[in-house]
């Protein structure tokens, strides 16, 4: 007994303790990913010039430029200019700017994918374009998307760890400090390895249980007929 409190002591609290910060920078930089996603998304679909290339070239440069340097121009360029944040603001920043990038595609992708004729049935309701986007083409595309956005949400997970090398207190940064205090690499590194992979099939179990809703036949096309009508 005593061996077990003196190993959850030494190890397992200060690792559990990284996996919450972990899960807080995920979750965190998911939801700030998304908004930035479909913003840049919706820039890129824009009729407009100036905001179309403005989308078309931010997401260009974050997909043209590697996670790390994109972390270290945050937190380490900036200030230069007089831009300083604390590490782990510039750890979401950075996860959700990059992430936002690539969803913004995956967002495009999912919304040219609908039918016209349901554009054209919103439209034969009396509905604007941000209530045929809202109402109608969005939850329709969402269905079309989630496996992609399953993906990212893993990948979210473990891209993560990037953040350490700015001194942001996670999992790995505390796996790094462990092994330097304890000199026990090999278990610490095993333990922190196992929790990733937990995290990990945690998120992808959540997300298949959300899969099951999503294929059911006509679901999503029937609800957002039925809300376009209450709207029209």
């Amino acid at each position: 007994m005593s061996w077990i409190v003196t190993q959850y002591t030494t190890i397992l609290h200060p690792l559990l303790l990284g996996a919450w910060w972990t899960t807080a920078l995920c979750v965190t930089s998911s939801v700030f990913a998304v908004i930035i996603g479909l913003f840049i998304c919706l820039l890129r679909m824009s009729q407009n010039v100036v905001l179309k290339y403005s989308g078309k070239w931010y997401i260009d440069i974050i997909r043209g430029t590697p996670l790390l340097l994109q972390l270290f121009y945050l937190y380490y360029a900036l200030p230069n200019v007089g831009i300083v944040m604390p590490a782990f603001l510039a750890g979401v920043l950075g996860l959700s700017m990059n992430f936002g990038g690539y969803l913004a595609e995956v967002f495009r992708s999912g919304i040219q994918s609908i039918d016209i004729g349901q554009q054209e049935a919103g439209r034969s309701l009396g509905l604007n374009s941000m209530k045929r986007m809202r109402l109608i083409v969005l939850p329709q595309a969402f269905r079309t998307i989630y496996p992609t956005l399953a993906n990212y949400a893993l990948v979210i997970i473990k891209d993560s760890a990037l953040v350490a090398i700015l001194g942001v207190y996670e999992l790995m940064h505390a796996g790094q400090l462990l092994a330097d205090a304890t000199f026990e690499a090999m278990k610490v590194f095993t333990v922190v390895g196992a929790m990733y992979l937990i995290m990990s099939s945690v998120v992808a179990r959540l997300f298949s249980l959300g899969e099951r809703k999503l294929t059911i036949p006509g679901y999503w096309e029937a609800e957002a007929t039925s809300k376009a009508m209450g709207k029209g």
